[in-house]
């Protein structure tokens, strides 16, 4: 049996609570100073990806058009669906559709799907948890109450995304969409051009971006040709729900990659 002197004691404990002391102060060292933020997501590094287009076998794709400003582009584009009987999807920013509701009420009486672009334009990979949130969610309350509907899917402003965007916009029921074929519609190559890059890299589940802002001033010229080529090619043009109830997501991007592969 060992008997410990009282020096020894002390000594001990004095070792035990410096320690304690060396490892809170250290813990608190390497701990971020950073105030924690309301939504505490999870954030997956490259796995949360969104949707850029449906896995499917019917031959179907989406004409989805974003919204963020103007009023010229859009009425010509409506009268063209409308003459071609074709619902497509509008991602509409929220203060577009609260200071123009009446334009936003009539896509829905056309019979066309409602869906988000957020709030402010703005690129939102580089606001945090709490921004984005607030974005997404100002714009949908905007929307709600311009167009009675509520929306599911959500395009980031200009395609901007990370991981974090992705899992707050899930986190509060969104599914985030970018697209799978860009007509460059924003940059008005002309209407042939746009024609053309449909017509050669349209693939099953593609989800086509176009826009109906003022800054698309050759879209209604390129739009009846867009639409009549994809029917007599044997496509489908649908909503995005439509598109993605035959189908799954598809979240690898395959924009950029030679016609056919990762499709």
């Amino acid at each position: 049996m060992y008997f410990l002197s009282g020096r020894t004691v002390a000594l001990g404990l004095a070792a035990l609570l410096l320690a304690a002391f060396a490892g809170g102060w250290l813990t608190g060292l390497f701990t971020p100073r950073h105030a924690p933020v309301a939504l505490q997501l999870p954030v997956a590094r490259g796995l949360d990806m969104p949707m850029f287009y449906v896995r499917t076998e019917r031959p179907q794709v989406a004409l989805t058009f974003d919204i963020s400003w103007g009023t010229s582009t859009v009425g010509p584009v409506l009268d063209i669906l409308r003459e071609k009987n074709v619902k497509a999807t509008f991602f509409l920013s929220g203060f577009w559709a609260k200071r123009h509701a009446d334009i936003a009420r009539r896509i829905v009486a056309d019979g066309h799907e409602i869906a988000s672009h957020g709030d402010a334009h703005v690129n939102l990979s580089r606001y945090g948890a709490d921004d984005i949130a607030k974005n997404i969610m100002t714009a949908h309350r905007d929307l709600e109450e311009a167009t009675g509907r509520t929306p599911r899917f959500f395009r980031p402003p200009n395609g901007d995304y990370d991981d974090l965007v992705v899992a707050t916009a899930r986190e509060l029921g969104y599914e985030t969409v970018i697209w799978s074929l860009d007509t460059i519609d924003w940059k008005n190559p002309g209407p042939d051009f746009m024609i053309q890059r449909v017509r050669e890299n349209v693939f099953r589940g593609d989800i086509i971006l176009m826009h109906a802002s003022d800054s698309s001033k050759q879209i209604h010229l390129a739009l009846p040709h867009i639409i009549d080529n994809l029917r007599r090619d044997g496509f489908e043009p649908v909503t995005l729900a439509e598109l993605l109830a035959g189908g799954t997501p598809g979240r690898n991007d395959p924009r950029g990659r030679p016609r056919g592969e990762g499709r």
